[in-house]
């Protein structure tokens, strides 16, 4: 059945420029073609910019782009927001259309670094663990300051000691491989589709995502979707989501994206099946058991400037 579906991408739509937009582009590239490939109709808010499928809906600020979740007659919607916006915008979007993602709830709890990251921990969770004061333990000279509400690595740091600033949270610098695991909750439960390298750039306190590598094979594969489907489990994941980690002693979570990643970039490269078709069998019923991965794709930010 051919369907209506809204994507709202919130960084190209308000044309808010920098790395945000540029993935948000590539992201929304992605996902209008394989819904248009389907045979789906697909409509997007836009500053200005067109997408290769799908048909804007020019808007001029904020305003506008609630104005557009809150009045469109599409069936289904899909958003994609900085994680502080999510809970508000989904409740807007849930309001006149089939949520394809993380429910308002969850999106929230994913949002806020601090509580979801005590969540975990409390359910058994591994992550790196937060530092709420003076930390007497040995062992440990370095420490990641973070901001509590933000995503991707901006405002990210890698201090010799725990001192935030107001609004940020800080927790144990861990030794290993930066990975993140791409799937989908659905109706039949959780379905992998990818483990990806993350590309991380370190140049002094800072640090910055760079690209990925997708997928990324990995002789700890079950360690790492054990810890994703509890993680999801615990903190009510829904439809496409991703979690960030770095794998050493054991794979500990260091973030949560309770929406789509760059990352499907890549996986609508080496996935046999339509990444737009399992979003909507996750919504509606008919996820398959696991999905086909044939070969790897490498990007780069630099890249996804040219989508």
């Amino acid at each position: 059945m051919t369907m209506l579906i809204m994507l709202a991408e919130y960084a190209s739509a308000l044309g808010l420029g920098g790395n945000c937009e540029m993935e948000g582009r590539a992201m929304l590239s992605t996902l209008a073609g394989s819904l248009q490939r389907l045979g789906h109709n697909v409509s997007y808010p836009s500053s200005g910019h067109r997408t290769g499928a799908g048909e804007p809906i020019f808007i001029e600020g904020q305003r506008d782009f609630e104005e557009v979740l809150g009045s469109q007659e599409a069936e289904a919607g899909l958003l994609i927001a900085p994680d502080e916006l999510q809970g508000h915008l989904l409740e807007i979007l849930e309001s006149r259309t089939a949520n394809l993602g993380c429910s308002p709830q969850a999106a929230q709890l994913c949002a806020d670094k601090l509580l979801s990251t005590q969540r975990l921990k409390e359910n058994r969770v591994p992550v790196a663990d937060v530092v709420a004061g003076p930390d007497v333990l040995t062992g440990c000279s370095r420490y990641v300051i973070k901001p509590r509400f933000g995503c991707g690595s901006e405002g990210v740091r890698v201090v010799s000691q725990p001192r935030p600033p107001q609004g940020y949270i800080v927790t144990r610098y861990v030794e290993g491989l930066h990975l993140s695991a791409s799937f989908i909750v659905g109706r039949e439960g959780f379905l992998p589709l990818t483990i990806n390298r993350q590309i991380i750039n370190f140049q002094g306190e800072g640090m910055s995502y760079q690209g990925s590598q997708v997928p990324y094979r990995t002789p700890r594969e079950a360690e790492i979707w054990e810890a994703a489907a509890k993680a999801a489990s615990v903190l009510g994941l829904s439809g496409y989501a991703g979690i960030d980690f770095v794998v050493g002693d054991l794979p500990r979570v260091v973030d949560v994206n309770a929406r789509p990643t760059t990352s499907i970039v890549g996986i609508a490269q080496v996935m046999k099946e339509e990444l737009g078709d399992l979003i909507l069998r996750a919504r509606f019923g008919g996820m398959p058991e696991k999905v086909t991965i044939s070969g790897e794709c490498s990007f780069t930010k630099d890249e996804l400037s040219c989508r």
